[in-house]
Protein backbone atom coordinates (compact mmCIF):
# COMPACT_ATOMS: atom_id res chain seq x y z
CA UNK A 1 0.00 0.00 0.00
CA UNK A 2 1.40 3.44 -1.10
CA UNK A 3 0.53 6.83 0.31
CA UNK A 4 1.04 9.67 -1.88
CA UNK A 5 2.21 12.50 -0.32
CA UNK A 6 2.10 16.12 -2.10
CA UNK A 7 4.67 18.09 -2.52
CA UNK A 8 3.41 20.68 -0.37
CA UNK A 9 3.67 18.11 2.42
CA UNK A 10 6.68 17.10 2.05
CA UNK A 11 8.14 20.53 2.41
CA UNK A 12 6.53 21.52 4.83
CA UNK A 13 7.90 18.35 6.94
CA UNK A 14 11.57 19.07 5.90
CA UNK A 15 10.66 22.55 7.11
CA UNK A 16 9.54 21.40 10.58
CA UNK A 17 12.62 18.78 10.58
CA UNK A 18 15.03 21.74 10.02
CA UNK A 19 13.80 24.38 12.59
CA UNK A 20 13.91 21.56 15.01
CA UNK A 21 17.14 20.85 13.95
CA UNK A 22 18.26 24.44 13.83
CA UNK A 23 20.57 26.28 16.91
CA UNK A 24 18.68 29.10 18.54
CA UNK A 25 18.56 32.57 16.87
CA UNK A 26 22.03 34.67 18.00
CA UNK A 27 20.96 37.43 20.69
CA UNK A 28 20.95 40.41 19.57
CA UNK A 29 24.18 41.56 21.49
CA UNK A 30 25.64 39.15 19.80
CA UNK A 31 25.25 39.66 16.42
CA UNK A 32 26.14 43.70 17.54
CA UNK A 33 29.53 42.22 18.22
CA UNK A 34 30.22 40.40 15.37
CA UNK A 35 28.94 43.95 13.27
CA UNK A 36 32.11 45.44 15.47
CA UNK A 37 35.05 45.84 12.82
CA UNK A 38 38.41 43.67 14.33
CA UNK A 39 40.18 46.81 15.32
CA UNK A 40 37.36 47.86 17.29
CA UNK A 41 36.88 44.39 19.42
CA UNK A 42 40.63 43.86 19.80
CA UNK A 43 42.24 47.72 19.94
CA UNK A 44 45.56 46.24 21.36
CA UNK A 45 46.34 43.79 18.27
CA UNK A 46 45.40 46.77 16.23
CA UNK A 47 47.54 49.33 17.52
CA UNK A 48 50.61 46.65 17.75
CA UNK A 49 50.09 46.10 14.24
CA UNK A 50 49.44 49.53 13.19
CA UNK A 51 52.73 50.64 15.02
CA UNK A 52 54.45 47.86 12.53
CA UNK A 53 53.13 49.44 9.30
CA UNK A 54 53.66 52.89 10.64
CA UNK A 55 57.21 51.98 11.39
CA UNK A 56 57.77 50.69 7.79
CA UNK A 57 57.12 53.54 5.76
CA UNK A 58 61.13 55.43 6.78
CA UNK A 59 62.31 51.70 5.59
CA UNK A 60 60.79 52.07 2.28
CA UNK A 61 61.58 55.71 1.79
CA UNK A 62 64.31 55.34 -0.49
CA UNK A 63 62.55 52.74 -2.91
CA UNK A 64 59.35 55.01 -2.92
CA UNK A 65 62.41 57.94 -4.31
CA UNK A 66 63.24 55.27 -6.76
CA UNK A 67 59.64 54.14 -8.23
CA UNK A 68 58.87 58.07 -8.46
CA UNK A 69 61.95 58.44 -11.40
CA UNK A 70 61.07 55.03 -13.13
CA UNK A 71 57.19 55.84 -13.11
CA UNK A 72 56.57 52.16 -11.55
CA UNK A 73 54.16 52.14 -8.51
CA UNK A 74 55.41 53.26 -5.26
CA UNK A 75 55.38 50.43 -2.34
CA UNK A 76 52.76 50.31 0.04
CA UNK A 77 53.96 48.93 3.70
CA UNK A 78 52.20 45.37 4.53
CA UNK A 79 52.22 43.46 7.53
CA UNK A 80 50.79 40.25 7.18
CA UNK A 81 49.32 39.31 10.73
CA UNK A 82 49.81 35.65 11.67
CA UNK A 83 49.59 35.13 15.05
CA UNK A 84 51.16 36.76 17.44
CA UNK A 85 53.49 39.65 17.16
CA UNK A 86 56.31 37.27 16.59
CA UNK A 87 55.03 35.44 13.92
CA UNK A 88 54.12 38.80 11.93
CA UNK A 89 55.71 39.73 8.48
CA UNK A 90 56.48 42.99 7.01
CA UNK A 91 56.73 43.21 3.37
CA UNK A 92 55.56 45.75 0.75
CA UNK A 93 52.77 45.64 -1.47
CA UNK A 94 53.01 46.97 -5.40
CA UNK A 95 49.96 48.14 -6.71
CA UNK A 96 49.29 46.94 -10.19
CA UNK A 97 45.72 48.56 -11.23
CA UNK A 98 43.89 50.93 -8.94
CA UNK A 99 40.23 52.35 -9.75
CA UNK A 100 37.58 54.38 -7.57
CA UNK A 101 34.24 54.83 -9.47
CA UNK A 102 31.04 54.78 -8.58
CA UNK A 103 31.27 54.09 -5.15
CA UNK A 104 33.92 50.80 -5.66
CA UNK A 105 37.48 50.59 -5.42
CA UNK A 106 39.17 47.93 -7.52
CA UNK A 107 42.86 47.10 -6.62
CA UNK A 108 45.34 44.27 -7.77
CA UNK A 109 48.44 44.05 -6.01
CA UNK A 110 51.59 42.17 -5.55
CA UNK A 111 53.35 41.32 -2.54
CA UNK A 112 56.75 41.57 -2.96
CA UNK A 113 59.39 39.16 -2.80
CA UNK A 114 58.66 35.67 -0.65
CA UNK A 115 56.34 37.45 1.39
CA UNK A 116 53.61 35.32 -0.98
CA UNK A 117 52.65 32.45 1.87
CA UNK A 118 50.46 31.21 -0.41
CA UNK A 119 47.23 32.10 0.87
CA UNK A 120 44.10 32.66 -0.90
CA UNK A 121 42.53 35.24 1.07
CA UNK A 122 43.22 37.94 3.18
CA UNK A 123 41.37 40.18 5.21
CA UNK A 124 42.59 43.34 4.14
CA UNK A 125 42.48 46.23 6.02
CA UNK A 126 42.97 49.68 4.73
CA UNK A 127 44.83 52.24 7.38
CA UNK A 128 45.14 55.84 6.11
CA UNK A 129 48.77 56.95 5.65
CA UNK A 130 47.83 60.30 7.28
CA UNK A 131 45.04 60.05 9.82
CA UNK A 132 46.21 56.69 11.45
CA UNK A 133 43.12 55.28 11.45
CA UNK A 134 40.83 51.91 9.24
CA UNK A 135 39.04 53.23 6.85
CA UNK A 136 37.99 50.26 5.70
CA UNK A 137 38.37 46.40 5.34
CA UNK A 138 38.15 44.28 2.01
CA UNK A 139 38.78 40.50 1.05
CA UNK A 140 41.34 40.35 -1.12
CA UNK A 141 41.74 37.48 -3.22
CA UNK A 142 44.16 35.81 -4.52
CA UNK A 143 44.63 35.35 -8.32
CA UNK A 144 47.01 34.84 -11.17
CA UNK A 145 50.46 35.02 -10.67
CA UNK A 146 50.68 35.52 -7.33
CA UNK A 147 48.47 38.88 -7.65
CA UNK A 148 45.72 40.03 -4.74
CA UNK A 149 42.34 41.65 -6.16
CA UNK A 150 40.41 44.02 -4.19
CA UNK A 151 36.79 44.88 -5.22
CA UNK A 152 34.63 46.63 -2.72
CA UNK A 153 32.75 49.42 -1.47
CA UNK A 154 34.35 52.64 -0.16
CA UNK A 155 33.45 54.86 1.84
CA UNK A 156 31.94 58.00 0.29
CA UNK A 157 34.33 60.65 1.94
CA UNK A 158 37.18 58.56 0.46
CA UNK A 159 35.97 58.26 -2.83
CA UNK A 160 36.76 62.09 -4.19
CA UNK A 161 40.47 62.11 -3.24
CA UNK A 162 40.93 58.53 -4.04
CA UNK A 163 39.00 58.10 -7.39
CA UNK A 164 42.09 60.94 -8.58
CA UNK A 165 44.54 57.89 -7.95
CA UNK A 166 46.89 55.97 -10.46
CA UNK A 167 49.00 53.21 -9.80
CA UNK A 168 52.24 55.47 -10.65
CA UNK A 169 51.08 58.33 -7.65
CA UNK A 170 51.76 57.40 -3.75
CA UNK A 171 49.11 55.17 -1.97
CA UNK A 172 47.03 57.29 0.79
CA UNK A 173 47.12 53.47 2.96
CA UNK A 174 48.86 51.01 4.17
CA UNK A 175 47.65 47.36 4.64
CA UNK A 176 47.53 44.84 7.22
CA UNK A 177 46.25 41.84 5.99
CA UNK A 178 44.90 39.11 7.83
CA UNK A 179 43.86 35.41 7.35
CA UNK A 180 40.09 35.48 6.91
CA UNK A 181 38.27 34.77 10.19
CA UNK A 182 35.41 32.96 8.83
CA UNK A 183 36.42 32.14 5.42
CA UNK A 184 34.37 34.17 3.82
CA UNK A 185 34.78 35.47 0.33
CA UNK A 186 32.50 38.33 0.87
CA UNK A 187 34.20 41.74 1.37
CA UNK A 188 33.18 43.91 4.60
CA UNK A 189 33.48 47.65 3.91
CA UNK A 190 33.73 49.94 7.22
CA UNK A 191 33.77 53.25 6.31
Amino acid sequence: MTSHTSIEELLRWRLECALAEAPPAPRAARLLALARPWWETVPERFRDLLAQVEALQPAIGHAMTDAHRSGTSHPVPVVIARGSNDDDFATVAHVLFIQVRNGMVRLRFQLQGGADSGATAYDATFVSSLAGHAPFEATAIRSVDHEYRVESEISPALEPSWSRLRVTDPMPFRLILRPPVDGSMSPSPHG
